[in-house]
């Protein structure tokens, strides 16, 4: 419960800032450009590369550094970071892309750290039941977020101001639970927990590399979580501008969908969850991954007046059950003592793709335009979406006979 609470906490700043707060904040200061939203796309992208340079040392850090001591650093910095995107100038672009830059970096260098820890809370046989719980009570912080900023709003009609203040109080939320959260986490032992492995570190990550014939199972995996999550990248990166400018869907409408997203997303990540440990691994996976296709499908040529609810309903019915259960899937073939290197080399290529999906959605989208451009991110969905059905079958009996 403390381990999983932590994913509460961080929801409140990643289920609400990347994707809906600051794509409309920075396609707002980019109005200038011939195309805010691709602009916005390569602000992303260089984010998200960032991120993952920060992510990797936070595991060369943990060979020497107490991992709850990380963890604790790089969440006090996404707080910070937070703090100063709401108190930027307004009409900058520096100011804030840097802070937006720092917020995403302290982020994904904390989940590296936090996600490490899934291993030495339960034996393999049961990870992927920890990580869809976390998973689906982590969207409890985002509703309160959202509810927050949904009763500000209502009160304090005008765009940019607003915008800007909403994520101050991000920030603030985000203060106060995540103070909460790390006092929970140190009253019932992170501080000591695993670190005895410790030793054997970052060391891991070179092997897995250098060896990477004896890691098949695992680089397919990863290749496959890269593919996929180019196309949750752009879902993410540019529902919110889309309906924007598409349907003319004001800050308040984008609040009440985004509210609806995490409250699908709480029993559908449990109910996805349950299917995927106690009847089978293939078939829900396979149900999860043709509903993005069809999500991206809707955002290329959706046209009617409901189009934003549908995409909305979708979203909601698969987001936090694929993304779980692709970090079960890694957590359940970590050796002993090599979480940190294996959730920074998962990380690093989660970001990889992150980076590269919103960036090829960009180029394609300047050129071609933007259905061309979620055309060929289906593509690549759909071969990430193969590799990751074939680990899952080789995988199958591996998996029975640990159960």
């Amino acid at each position: 419960m403390a381990w999983a609470s932590y994913d509460v906490a961080s929801s409140v700043y990643f289920g609400i800032a990347p994707t809906l707060l600051l794509p409309l904040y920075f396609t707002g200061l980019l109005d200038g450009y011939d195309n805010p939203t691709a602009a916005w796309g390569i602000l992303a992208a260089i984010a998200v590369l960032a991120s993952s340079a920060v992510a990797l040392a936070a595991a060369i850090l943990s060979r020497h550094i107490s991992r709850f001591r990380l963890l604790t650093g790089f969440t006090v910095g996404l707080v910070a970071a937070l703090g100063g995107l709401a108190a930027s100038p307004g009409g900058s672009l520096l100011l804030p892309a840097l802070g937006f830059i720092a917020a995403q970096c302290c982020y994904f260098a904390a989940a590296t750290i936090y996600e490490s820890y899934m291993p030495d809370l339960l034996p393999p046989d049961l990870v992927q039941r920890l990580s869809g719980f976390g998973w689906a009570i982590g969207y409890l912080g985002g509703m309160l977020g959202i509810i927050a900023l949904l009763g500000f709003v209502s009160r304090h009609p005008g765009p940019e101001d607003t915008l800007q203040a909403c994520i101050g109080i991000l920030a603030l939320l985000s203060a106060l639970l995540f103070g909460v959260v790390l006092l929970w986490m140190r009253a019932t032992g992170f501080t000591r927990l695993g670190e005895n492995t410790r030793a054997a570190g970052f060391s891991g990550f070179f092997s897995i590399l250098s060896r990477w014939r004896a890691h098949r199972m695992l680089i397919r995996l990863l290749a496959g979580t890269i593919l996929i999550n180019m196309g949750i990248a752009v879902v993410v990166t540019f529902t919110a501008p889309i309906l924007t400018s598409r349907y003319g869907q004001t800050l308040p409408d984008l609040l009440l969908l985004l509210l609806m997203i995490h409250i699908l997303s709480v029993p559908s990540t449990i109910i996805w969850n349950a299917l995927l440990t106690r009847w089978s691994r293939l078939v829900p996976m396979c149900l999860l991954l043709a509903s993005w296709g069809a999500v991206l499908l809707l955002l290329a040529f959706g046209a009617g007046p409901w189009t934003p609810q549908i995409v909305v309903l979708v979203i909601g019915c698969c987001l936090g059950a694929t993304a779980s259960s692709l970090r079960g899937f890694i957590a359940e073939i970590v050796p002993q003592g090599s979480a940190p290197a294996y959730f920074a080399l998962a990380t690093v290529a989660g970001r990889l793709a992150a980076a590269a999906g919103p960036a090829l959605f960009a180029v394609i989208s300047l050129r071609a335009g933007a259905s061309a451009a979620l055309i060929s991110i289906l593509a690549l969905v759909a071969a990430g979406a193969v590799l990751v059905v074939y680990h899952l079958l080789q995988d199958k009996p591996a998996h029975q006979a640990k159960g």
